[in-house]
């Protein structure tokens, strides 16, 4: 049996990265004729390994402290060993450092990674690759945003490291442009789609949460009479942005939901990052944003949404979005997830990541950066693209089979490098 380690996302937390990572695992089995045994080294590894029930599947952990701690120096460890001639003696290093020295490959489901103004983050971009390259284990990045490059310590760390990859898919024209000015000399690289563009809700491997139909059906009822549904998905991240940008975006999100009821429109506020068991924490978790953005909103607004709480798995959350006509949302793979089920989307971002995969689409026009602040604009936005609806879905619908194809790409090639391995 072959196995391959995956880092950089979790099924817990960010639903977007559950998707990832579901996705993942389900194509490379699905076209890979052999046994397959993933290893997933996750930041929430307690939880991920208590609601996963799956026999092919071993989660381990990375969170920051068990990467600098643990599987940094014992990667480092291992290699001197086998080097030595003492690879009996690895058998006492820790499992996750063996599971990840066995796997055939390691693939980097982050996101971003080496992001300029990013740079707190480098260390654990670092660190989530490093000991896999220590081991000598291929390391693939799938899909992600990457750059700009421009100050001296995330381009020295970038050269250095992603030239070092076997593989980097580029989730973007902006990305991919990043990648050519950094990796001029090297070929290690090439255009994909997010991963999650293959995400189907039947490779959904958590445990959904109990409820869900009953706002399903009282979204419904609200909707009745030929009212249009606007799906709303904040975002914590950007929250703290506005917040450090000197703007309330719980408050002007309230404002845009007021505007949306006041027009007749019906409102499903939902969570693209749910961590219902740990509501004191904001990391990966907008359950307590919604709550907030619900204290701003008018009783007769109020009366007039329906709020979707708790810990829904991303095969949930796909129900809530194709139950919409059209979107509002500041999370990524809430947009995707709009996107895949051919539903137009309106993003208030902060990063190029938005805009670069919107331009697969045609729809950059529907990409708002958060430094703009207000809701006034969002809200013309907004009426555009609640007028143009209807010739959206069918732009986004012409170019999503392209968008799938790019995005298969990395499966093909991380199955076709388990076809050669020995």
């Amino acid at each position: 049996m072959k196995e391959v380690s995956i880092i950089a996302a979790t099924f817990y937390g960010n639903r977007g990265a559950e998707a990832m990572l579901s996705a993942t695992m389900a194509e490379i089995k699905a076209r890979y004729a052999g046994a397959l045994r993933f290893n997933v080294f996750s930041y929430y590894p307690a939880w991920d390994a208590m609601h996963i029930s799956d026999s092919d599947v071993a989660v381990y952990s990375a969170t920051p402290a068990y990467l600098v701690l643990v599987l940094l120096p014992c990667a480092v460890l291992y290699r001197l060993l086998a080097l030595l001639g003492l690879k009996t003696i690895t058998g006492f290093l820790p499992k996750s450092v063996r599971a990840l020295a066995r796997s055939k490959m390691l693939i980097c489901l982050a996101g971003v990674s080496f992001v300029e103004g990013r740079e707190k983050f480098l260390l654990f971009n670092i660190a989530t690759i490093l000991p896999a390259m220590l081991l000598g284990v291929t390391v693939i990045k799938f899909a992600q945003a990457m750059g700009p490059f421009g100050g001296f310590v995330n381009r020295l760390a970038a050269r250095f490291f992603l030239s070092h990859c076997a593989q980097i898919f580029t989730r973007g024209e902006r990305t991919h442009a990043h990648l050519k000015e950094l990796l001029t000399s090297r070929l290690n690289y090439e255009r994909a789609d997010d991963v999650a563009f293959l995400f189907k809700p039947e490779y959904c491997l958590s445990i959904p949460r109990k409820g869900l139909e009953k706002n399903l059906v009282r979204l419904e009822s609200l909707c009745s009479n030929g009212r249009l549904v606007v799906g709303v998905c904040p975002s914590v991240v950007v929250a703290k942005r506005a917040r450090a940008s000197g703007w309330d975006y719980a408050q002007s999100i309230a404002k845009l939901i007021g505007d949306l009821v006041g027009k007749g429109y019906v409102v499903a506020l939902y969570p693209n990052a749910t961590r219902g068991e740990d509501m004191d924490k904001t990391h990966n978790n907008d359950l307590p944003l919604l709550d907030d953005v619900e204290r701003n909103l008018l009783p007769e607004t109020a009366r007039n949404i329906v709020k979707f709480t708790g810990s829904l798995n991303a095969a949930q959350i796909h129900k809530v979005i194709n139950a919409c006509d059209v979107h509002l949302v500041s999370r990524f793979h809430a947009m995707v997830a709009a996107l895949s089920s051919g539903v137009p989307v309106l993003v208030i971002g902060w990063s190029h990541k938005y805009l670069e995969v919107m331009e697969c689409f045609s729809q950059e026009d529907m990409v708002f950066d958060y430094k703009r602040g207000g809701h006034e604009a969002v809200s013309t936005l907004l009426d555009r693209l609640l007028d143009d609806r209807v010739q959206r879905t069918l732009t986004i619908v012409n170019a999503l089979s392209g968008v799938k194809r790019l995005s298969q790409r990395q499966v093909d090639y991380a199955v076709e490098y388990l076809r050669k391995s020995l």
